[in-house]
């Protein structure tokens, strides 16, 4: 968005990671000035100075990036290659590029029909509505989403099947409306006319995502942990995570800018985690130590992350003496007395910190390649320890 802002855009308090580092080399690679400083990302430049050229993006292991890029490059010019890691590559991207099409894109296949490598021939988009697939990831509605306003006649996106992981749809139309773009939504339609971000100085919130490793750690160890910058009224998905744990049997405190769970134990239970798909895995292993048999709903869309996450958590998990069984959706664990072992990661950040919280009461538990988690939270580790600062995400 602070790209397709005219003049710079200072966006305070971001995350600084692998991701963060992939989404703003592609636009550094697109000639885009974006400066870095303490606590603060400067986009000085914007799409309309782009010029009519060749480029080549790389999106590193980043699906984020690559499939909100993808959306931009159509709209600039130039013949544009991008690309990423090979597990990246393996990612499903065609809904997105069908949606595209439909809005008159000229893209490319370059190797593999339905994954990467990309080449994108076109620099505007003739047309103004179109069906979209997003069953398999929302960020193919984000993305669309995104450039809406900068599309010369809008753009009405109907959604041909169920939105996936909705709650982050939501946050980009409420993170539109805070950029001053109108969004008009209902029943899996959205209108946005032509309009433009207006926003010069953006404050990012707190990462329930990156939070909820030390909420599941005060419930297993039964201790009590406050975490700040958090915003208790926030509809990030993750927070939805904090249900499951007061349902658990834990004290979630709602404070004005941040939150405190204090944990009591650990009770299976049978939860949809849909809306949160990043906490599956931290609800998996806490499931681990529960003396029953958990039911978990909506994970059909970890099967296309990183790794494919519910047989990797089925592996790891039965390392540790624990059985689980599996549907397309669901993922069974059925919990008792998990013992430490020799944790693989398959170069998934959320793998690693996931089983990060079954290490505070295996302390003999070993998790191979923890530097994963530089991902999306490079000073984890340091956090867990104590040793970092300001002991917050």
């Amino acid at each position: 968005m602070a790209a397709l802002t005219k003049g710079p855009v200072h966006l305070i308090n971001p995350l600084y990671c692998d991701d963060t580092e992939a989404m703003i080399g592609c636009l550094r690679m697109l000639d885009i000035e974006v400066e870095i400083a303490l606590n603060l990302i400067i986009v000085h430049g914007d799409v309309g100075s782009i010029a009519d050229q060749s480029y080549r993006l790389f999106a590193k292991d980043s699906g984020t990036t690559v499939r909100f890029m993808l959306a931009l490059l159509c709209i600039v010019p130039g013949v544009k290659t991008i690309e990423g890691t090979p597990r990246l590559n393996e990612r499903p991207i065609r809904d997105l590029v069908d949606g595209l099409r439909e809005l008159g894109a000229v893209i490319e296949y370059s190797d593999r029909e339905g994954c990467l490598p990309l080449k994108v021939l076109s620099s505007t988009l003739t047309g103004s509505s179109v069906h979209l697939k997003a069953d398999v990831s929302s960020q193919f509605c984000t993305s669309l989403l995104l450039i809406a306003p900068y599309l010369s006649e809008g753009l009405a996106l109907q959604l041909a099947t169920p939105l996936i992981s909705k709650s982050y749809v939501e946050m980009t139309v409420q993170c539109m409306q805070d950029w001053g773009v109108s969004v008009a939504s209902q029943k899996g339609t959205f209108v946005v006319a032509p309009q433009a971000y207006k926003k010069k100085q953006y404050v990012i919130e707190g990462d329930f995502s990156s939070a909820g490793y030390f909420f599941a750690i005060a419930a297993l160890t039964q201790s009590s942990i406050h975490v700040e910058n958090m915003n208790p009224c926030s509809i990030q998905g993750d927070r939805k995570f904090l249900e499951a744990l007061e349902l658990m049997g834990n004290v979630v405190t709602y404070e004005n800018n941040g939150i405190c769970v204090q944990g009591k134990q650990i009770k299976p239970l049978d939860f949809s985690m849909e809306d949160c798909p990043d906490q599956v895995m931290t609800l998996a292993v806490l499931a681990a130590f529960a003396d029953g048999i958990t039911k978990i709903s909506g994970v059909r869309s970890l099967r296309t992350k990183e790794t494919e996450r519910v047989v990797a958590l089925k592996n790891e998990l039965g390392k540790m003496g624990i059985r689980t069984e599996d549907t397309h959706d669901t993922l069974t664990v059925y919990g008792g007395s998990p013992k430490a072992a020799d944790i693989a990661t398959y170069n998934d950040h959320r793998m690693a910190m996931a089983f990060a919280v079954a290490k505070m009461r295996l302390p003999e538990l070993t998790i191979r390649n923890p530097e994963v988690v530089s991902k999306t939270f490079p000073t984890f580790w340091e956090i867990l320890s104590g040793d970092a600062r300001k002991p917050s995400p």
